[in-house]
């Protein structure tokens, strides 16, 4: 059978196209993986000493986000983050948080968000035993700040005002207690893991899948199409 120019012309192109459509459909699949795996319940680690994941003055290693921590030390300053976004059950609503500097030996420190601001400033005195769990730290603005306020739950803000060295990040404390083993109370907020957000749902992303595989495979089946209509025909058929 002799095979004219004009179908390898259309058959490369048919490739290529085919080609491209099977990458969207490959990229589709990853995605419906990606949101498989971003609703999976992950559990826990064993709770961690937080000099052991993460050091001063150096970004938080990925696998330390989340990680449930505890690290003790001395309370030095207090600041307020307002309007923080706050999700309980169903609920969204915004926030006062009582965020304070903790002092850890060797001069270190780090941001613990207590939980909700109160009216009646709590006065910890000595050595407070944190448990909790290690967030990064904010990149984003939740309101403009005013004297003693933090826009938004970053070391970066206080740096410059502060001689300790500062670790990455943030903890939400999920209890505290006195050198004693006393309990410190105070309204706490949840302290979830994060998920990664991916957009769409899982079945979704699988029927793009095979709506692009599909496409592909009738590309590619278009050039012998005409090939087949030209010799039924006798002649060219127009496309």
């Amino acid at each position: 059978m002799k095979i004219s120019k004009g179908f390898i012309a259309q058959l490369v192109v048919a490739i290529l196209i085919s080609i491209t459509f099977i990458g969207l459909g490959n990229w589709q699949l990853n995605r419906a993986h990606d949101v498989k795996i971003a609703k999976q319940f992950i559990p826990d680690s064993p709770r961690i000493s937080l000099e052991k994941i993460a050091t001063s003055d150096s970004n938080l290693a990925p696998d330390a986000i989340n990680r449930l921590v505890s690290v003790s030390g001395k309370y030095r300053e207090i600041f307020f983050a307002p309007k923080q976004p706050l999700t309980s059950g169903n609920k969204k609503s915004l926030v006062n948080l009582e965020v304070r500097l903790l002092e850890l030996p060797g001069n270190r420190g780090i941001l613990v968000v207590r939980g909700i601001e109160s009216l009646e400033d709590q006065e910890i005195i000595g050595e407070v035993k944190v448990n909790g769990r290690l967030y990064p730290r904010q990149t984003s603005d939740a309101t403009r700040a005013i004297n003693g306020e933090l826009s938004r739950i970053d070391p970066a803000l206080i740096v410059s005002r502060s001689k300790l060295e500062l670790f990455d990040g943030f903890i939400i404390a999920t209890s505290e207690a006195t050198k004693f083993g006393q309990e410190i109370l105070t309204s706490r907020i949840p302290a979830p893991q994060l998920k990664s957000k991916v957009p769409g749902n899982y079945w979704q992303h699988i029927s793009y899948v095979f709506v692009w595989w599909l496409m592909a495979f009738l590309v590619l089946l278009a050039p012998f199409y005409n090939s087949m209509k030209e010799r039924e025909s006798g002649g060219k058929v127009r496309t």
